[in-house]
């Protein structure tokens, strides 16, 4: 079985992985990157003019036109694609935010980005799609381990990561190779329980609960 990914950046898809291999046992070979792929994005740049290119940008260009998804379910074998999106701008390609006071804040955002990303599909391959809609970003799903309060509500989760880290004397660079290490408590599921990763953040919970269900 191999499984598509289709991410705002390849740190995302890092983490993802991790996730994937302590849900399901599932190995970095098993999982193909469809965008962005492993190569420089020099296909983005040229076909998104440069005043709106943006990493969610990417998501809504491939499940609008669907070339890569279709292509990939088409093998068998290849039967789920993962969608990852942030909802940090979610404004910016048409989800409003709820109230942050909300107490389903990330349960209903969440709710309203998968319709958006159904509306970008046409109504296609939802039965083959597993959300990744990260709140507010993947970065508040590594806070999870690190610190124990709810991390989608955090207005800035990447700058907040980065003095968690500091203050625990963990420095780390944006690259794959580093998010990878920084989110590898998430590659055995018994730290789900341990650590109580759910109970900060619902929208990684609904993302595993969707891989327990799929895969």
């Amino acid at each position: 079985m191999k499984i598509g990914v289709i991410c705002e950046g390849h740190t995302d898809r890092v983490v993802i992985g991790n996730i994937l291999k302590g849900y399901k046992g599932i190995d970095l070979s098993q999982i193909v990157p469809l965008r962005p792929d492993y190569s420089r994005d020099e296909t983005d740049l040229a076909e998104i003019p440069a005043d709106s290119f943006s990493n969610w940008t990417i998501v809504k260009k491939e499940c609008e036109n669907r070339i890569k998804i279709r292509k990939f379910l088409s093998i068998e074998g290849q039967d789920i694609v993962i969608v990852h999106i942030d909802s940090a701008e979610s404004d910016e390609y048409g989800v409003s935010k709820p109230l942050i006071k909300d107490a389903n804040y990330s349960i209903n955002l969440r709710a309203k980005i998968v319709t958006k990303i159904n509306e970008w599909l046409d109504g296609q391959f939802q039965d083959k799609i597993i959300y990744a809609i990260a709140i507010e970003e993947t970065e508040a799903w590594i806070l999870t381990i690190y610190e124990k309060r709810d991390s989608s509500k955090s207005a800035k989760p990447k700058e907040k990561l980065k003095r968690v880290l500091s203050s625990l004397g963990i420095n780390y660079s944006h690259t794959p190779e580093d998010f990878k290490i920084i989110s590898d408590k998430f590659t055995k599921k018994k730290n789900f329980s341990k650590g109580k990763f759910f109970s900060y953040n619902a929208s990684l919970e609904e993302f595993c609960n969707e891989i327990e269900n799929k895969l």
